[in-house]
């Protein structure tokens, strides 16, 4: 078989696409944070595609809540979507719940078909070495606006992960998708995206300076279950024998 690797630009344009593994990214910042509380020692993550379930599914469970609406937390979560508040959490040992407007539902819309993942710029390198071992790949944009509409952060990192995929493997077949992302310059291209300025406008600009730092985290998380709206993911390396 030949060994593939694609660019969803949307998650719409994923569920199309046949492939063993799902890479997705949600750069600015939902995948970036989910990278982070894995390094950080978290046991597990709940991602949920809706904020009700969060809520209710956290004190239920147990679970640290994490997340964001309109870039801010909601009230009465734990902590926001924040790879900065991420990284000073006590999370070591500890299982949470995350929802956002974008990545935890591209998450939750492709878990089942296949092996599906989180990746950023945070965890590339780990994470590139754990999907090499799949035939088919496709790393997903999770987009904006409820994952309806073009994110170029999300293009930039996803070139960037099909770039590092390429230079491990360089008779895998890059589509035409593949080939335009990963000619970009990731770290200028998520940095002057309009969401970055929409996050340094709300007074998270640490948030976007995290996001263009590549591995802060070793991590490799990783869908292995789910249900209606929502997708648990622990970290492939930790779990590894």
């Amino acid at each position: 078989m030949i060994r593939t690797l694609e660019i969803a630009r949307l998650p719409a344009d994923a569920v199309l696409m046949d492939a063993d593994c799902y890479i997705v990214v949600d750069v600015l910042r939902a995948t970036t944070t989910i990278a982070t509380l894995f390094g950080g020692g978290m046991e597990s993550l709940l991602v949920a595609g809706d904020i009700e379930l969060a809520r209710v599914r956290a004190p239920q469970d147990g679970r640290l809540l994490f997340g964001e609406v309109g870039g801010l937390k909601p009230t009465g979560f734990d902590f926001g979507n924040s790879p900065v508040e991420a990284s000073q959490a006590a999370v070591a040992g500890r299982d949470g719940v995350l929802f956002t407007t974008n990545g935890t539902a591209a998450l939750c819309g492709l878990a089942g078909r296949g092996t599906v993942l989180a990746g950023a710029l945070a965890n590339i390198t780990a994470l590139a070495g754990f999907a090499a071992r799949f035939e088919r790949i496709v790393v997903v944009c999770a987009g904006n606006a409820k994952g309806t509409l073009f994110s170029e952060e999300d293009f930039a990192a996803a070139g960037a992960i099909a770039a590092r995929l390429a230079a491990l493997d360089p008779t895998r077949e890059l589509g035409n998708g593949g080939q335009r992302a990963s000619a970009t310059d990731p770290v200028a291209e998520i940095s002057n995206a309009p969401h970055a300025d929409l996050l340094r406008n709300l007074g998270l600009a640490a948030d976007v300076e995290f996001c263009v730092r590549y591995d802060t985290s070793g991590s490799v998380p990783l869908v292995v279950e789910r249900g209606e709206d929502w997708a648990r993911l622990r970290d492939a390396v930790r779990d590894s024998p």
